[in-house]
């Protein structure tokens, strides 16, 4: 469903070729929209939800693209919150990267799970220290294993609808 046809071609479209929900970043895949687990995990399940269609602003997503990413939502923020403990979370559409390298933009959304007193997953500490005021820029890659555990969790409370 891949129709980005833009002269300057978009950062996003290239990675959802073939994407599958096997892929080992996935966590959530939907007719219209794809959840992928961040490798920065700078807030524990930070991720990314992309329209797979290419469209450039909000105003153009159409009543079905709204009504598939309420229910997108609504699956991950349970999953984040039942496999970590996520307090809240918060949501980011700004497309700026996107401009700022004079690139067409690509609807897609920031989850930032947010955690008073930070969290604690397989071992690792993934603190918080400015909740619950505005995120900051921080960067957390984590292990391969850990990133892998946060894939498994989500993806086993995913599963459990």
């Amino acid at each position: 469903m891949n129709t980005c046809t833009t002269k300057k071609e978009c950062e996003i479209c290239p990675l959802l070729v073939g994407q599958t929900a096997a892929d080992e970043n996935v966590i959530l895949q939907t007719e219209r929209w794809v959840a992928v687990l961040d490798r920065n995990q700078c807030y524990l399940g930070k991720s990314f939800i992309t329209l797979r269609q290419h469209k450039k602003t909000l105003s153009e997503l159409d009543e079905a693209d709204w009504a598939e990413l309420h229910q997108v939502i609504r699956q991950i923020e349970r999953a984040v919150k039942e496999a970590f403990g996520a307090d809240v979370c918060n949501w980011e559409c700004l497309m700026n990267n996107a401009i700022k390298a004079g690139r067409p933009t690509h609807v897609h959304w920031h989850l930032y799970p947010r955690y008073l007193g930070g969290a604690t997953f397989a071992g690792e500490d993934f603190p918080d220290p400015k909740w619950p005021r505005h995120l900051e820029d921080a960067v957390h890659i984590v292990s391969d294993e850990t990133f892998r555990e946060i894939m498994q969790a989500l993806r086993s409370q995913l599963t459990r609808d």
